[in-house]
């Protein structure tokens, strides 16, 4: 397969949000409920194409990352990637970009998982991340 990535452009949002809503509807149903309008909402108001590196297969996007640029840590809001296309190393090379980049800029890199989402928080701790607290619903993890 060949895959390609680039940064995204504000037209872009509506093609993020359906894979944003593919991939993360499951874990949000469990602990929330699903509210459309305010999934679309929320979603609107964190949209910063700026901050988001788009991945594609041949012309379908299959995947992205959401990194804010905080003033002392780099803060993975998401990295989503298709079922179909997980397990190929596409999420490791998004996460090892945010690593280096928060190397270089001396930052540390903060995330938080689902707690029901076994799968992600091995993922990052497979990637030298740790659990240095939690929420009610999610574990805080950090990279430094």
């Amino acid at each position: 397969m060949t895959y390609s990535h680039r940064k995204a452009e504000q037209t872009d949002g509506q093609a993020v949000y359906k894979l944003y809503c593919l991939v993360m509807r499951g874990y949000i149903s469990k602990i929330w409920r699903w509210n459309e309008q305010w999934q679309k909402d929320d979603f609107t108001a964190n949209f910063d194409h700026n901050n988001i590196m788009l991945v594609y297969n041949n012309h379908e996007l299959i995947g992205y990352s959401h990194v804010e640029n905080r003033s002392t840590q780099l803060y993975i809001r998401m990295i989503v990637i298709h079922p179909k296309h997980q397990q190929k190393g596409i999420g490791s090379k998004l996460l090892k970009s945010v690593i280096m980049s928060g190397k270089e800029q001396s930052k540390s890199i903060g995330l938080q998982v689902f707690k029901i989402n076994d799968k992600a928080k091995e993922f990052y701790v497979r990637h030298g991340f740790t659990v240095r607290g939690e929420t009610t619903t999610s574990y805080i993890l950090i990279h430094s």
